[in-house]
């Protein structure tokens, strides 16, 4: 018995470490050196992953169903977002979301699906990410990535309505889950402080965010 429970804890240990080793990588971008001995440890961690989808997750299986089965939504990509939210487009531009892909590449893992369920926008959902080559416009997390599809969003703009996300902030549940989906300890991102970091991200650009003080971020998708 002591024998099992000294494996089993070796295991633990030694996952434990790839994942941190994982995450380091992550961070490291474009500047990362990766040995043979590293990139099996981590190909190996990543085919042990469920591949999720954090919007399917979020609203639950029988509404995710019913609003995608629908036809009704499609992704639109950023470049449809910044024409009415300019100072949200140009502030996310310095966001690391919006280079999640980057990352990805330098590792060499741009086509995992365990990694483009949160690297991307809309991967595993009809009309969303698919591949750098056939989707570029979806590459990174961008405002979709969040929210979900915009097309709905964008007539209802033109009627001076708003609204139209499956996960915007008149669903604010949704809208969380979205974030701890992808911020999990899987990968030791997960929040110390999701409400922080939930008002954080109603800023054109997070980081000018002080806590404590009024959100003062006037545009609701």
């Amino acid at each position: 018995m002591i024998d099992i429970q000294k494996n089993i804890l070796f295991v633990i240990i030694k996952n434990i470490f790839i994942l941190s080793s994982f995450v380091a990588l992550l961070g490291a971008g474009e500047n990362l050196e990766i040995t043979p001995a590293t990139k099996q440890c981590m190909d190996e961690t990543l085919a042990s992953q469920v591949v999720v989808n954090p919007l399917k997750e979020s609203m639950g299986g029988e509404a995710y169903n019913d609003a995608i089965g629908s036809g009704k939504y499609r992704y639109v990509g950023n470049s449809k977002c910044r024409l009415c939210h300019r100072k949200f487009f140009i502030g996310r531009k310095k966001d690391p979301h919006d280079h999640a892909m980057k990352n990805l590449i330098a590792i060499g893992h741009e086509k995992t699906p365990q990694c483009l369920a949160c690297h991307s926008t809309g991967y595993g959902v009809p009309t969303g990410f698919v591949s750098i080559e056939t989707t570029p416009r979806l590459s990174n997390v961008q405002c979709e990535g969040c929210h979900g599809p915009g097309n709905v969003h964008i007539k209802l703009t033109k009627k001076r309505l708003k609204g139209g996300f499956l996960a915007g902030q008149d669903s604010p549940k949704i809208l969380k889950n979205m974030c701890v989906e992808c911020h999990t300890d899987r990968w030791n991102k997960s929040y110390h402080d999701l409400d922080t970091a939930y008002n954080k991200y109603k800023k054109a650009d997070p980081r000018s965010y002080s806590k404590g003080k009024h959100n003062n971020a006037k545009e609701k998708l």
